[in-house]
């Protein structure tokens, strides 16, 4: 440690640096901007791991489609399928979301890339079905959604993660 007296021209040179008095301009020498370091992106799943992600994100969905084709096949009343459209859409847009979201193995991401234009297809159609005033409606916008159901990219997706083909109940 130096004497208090060492200290102080030192400690003036850095005042006047940092304040810009060096020299004949009135420019102020701005303190550096400090910035949070990027965030690495995370690494893509294994293929056990993207298998097990995939299952859990399409669950949902897939449950909510087979409640909604029992309730056709049963001929529930149309605002009973509406609500379940509803839902439908709910699990469509959620699951949409995770896919977008995973990190997928490379050789997988392409084929969730399909499987999700498809899905942005049949979401609008799922959307408009849980907001029709009208059986005709409804029923017309279900078989658009189902026109654009994605089973194709679906089967690539299961089969490039090594998953069997789904069965529908």
């Amino acid at each position: 440690m130096g004497s208090p007296v060492r200290r102080w021209p030192a400690a003036l040179a850095l005042v006047l640096l940092l304040a810009g008095c060096g020299g004949g301009t009135e420019r102020t020498a701005q303190p550096p901007a400090w910035q949070t370091p990027s965030p690495t992106a995370p690494a893509p799943l294994t293929a056990q791991e993207a298998k097990g992600r995939y299952l859990a994100i399409v669950a949902p969905y897939n449950t909510a489609l087979e409640e909604l084709q029992e309730a056709l096949k049963a001929g529930r009343p149309w605002r009973t399928v509406r609500a379940l459209a509803r839902t439908v859409a709910a699990t469509n847009a959620a699951h949409a979301e995770q896919l977008r979201t995973t990190v997928w193995p490379a050789k997988a991401q392409a084929p969730v890339a399909a499987l999700l234009k498809e899905n942005d297809l049949a979401l609008r159609h799922w959307k408009l079905a849980g907001e029709a005033t009208s059986a005709e409606a409804l029923m017309r916008e279900i078989r658009a959604a189902a026109a654009h159901d994605g089973g194709e990219e679906a089967t690539k997706v299961r089969a490039t993660l090594g998953l069997p083909v789904y069965q529908k109940p």
